[in-house]
């Protein structure tokens, strides 16, 4: 019995002391204030372009979309991301789509080095309708050493498509934000 009871008694010491500690260093009611957005930001799924035996979709490399609202403006701005599941060597020059018998070259707008790299081209707004009337897609990557060109499957075109039209319905259904600057 007296065993239980010591139990007791240090169990409730122990817990009045961090109850105690807890709360001397709590800041209650302290407002943080918040960043101010000024963009907002969607990005649409990822389509892989090598096959795993022929069949399987292989890691990288892979393209998708992103788009960008300037809240202040209204304006929106289209990109294209090619990412690189190796790490390559050599510096990436660009990305290219050849719509139809069209080549674009796109501006290069950010190159990320992280655990891959993820080269980032602008999309014009002329470019837009042009790859959803095509159906003869082709992404180009070029590095210091190679060109690299990747011809879109049916399949894989149809999801290109859809995901830059989901993309765009997406970004232009989002409301505008009230933005409140001290």
């Amino acid at each position: 019995m007296e065993r239980i009871f010591s139990l007791t008694r240090i169990s409730s010491i122990f817990l009045l002391f961090l109850v105690l500690v807890s709360c001397s260093g709590s800041k209650a009611f302290v407002v943080t204030p918040e960043p101010t957005l000024e963009q907002q930001t969607a990005i649409s799924k990822d389509i892989c372009m090598q096959k795993y035996l022929w069949l399987f979709s292989g890691k990288r490399p892979c393209v998708y979309f992103k788009a960008e609202r300037d809240n202040g403006t209204g304006a929106i701005n289209y990109f294209l991301l090619y990412e690189i599941g190796t790490f390559d060597v050599d510096i990436p020059i660009g990305v290219s789509l050849k719509l139809g018998e069209t080549w674009y070259n796109l501006k290069k707008t950010n190159t990320d080095y992280s655990d891959t790299i993820i080269v980032t081209s602008a999309l014009t707004q002329e470019m837009l309708p042009k790859i959803g009337e095509n159906q003869n897609i082709t992404i180009s990557y070029t590095n210091r050493k190679e060109t690299i060109n990747y011809q879109l499957n049916g399949d894989q075109t149809a999801k290109f498509q859809s995901n830059l039209s989901k993309l765009i319905r997406v970004i232009e259904s989002e409301p505008k934000l009230n933005i409140n600057k001290r």
